[in-house]
């Protein structure tokens, strides 16, 4: 200990002290609750499934004009 010189302490106070303000901040901060994520995450599935009905509609209405398009004589 006799060996570290004063100003060495000033680093090595400041970093323990910065370790446990980091450590009393995580065990004291509010757990988050995931209810806006939930949220959020439930309707970018209703919004990908009325995406996905209405690229099925498209998709059969594209198949009916091929078919069409395919029975007419050239």
């Amino acid at each position: 200990m006799s060996d570290i010189p004063w100003y060495a302490w000033i680093a090595i106070v400041g970093a323990a002290g910065w370790g446990l303000t980091g450590i009393i901040y995580a065990v004291r901060r509010p757990r988050d609750d995931n209810s806006g994520l939930t949220q959020a995450l439930e309707q970018n599935t209703a919004a990908n499934q009325a995406l996905l009905a209405r690229l099925e509609t498209i998709d059969s209405r594209l198949g009916a004009v091929e078919r069409t398009l395919n029975d007419i004589p050239n």
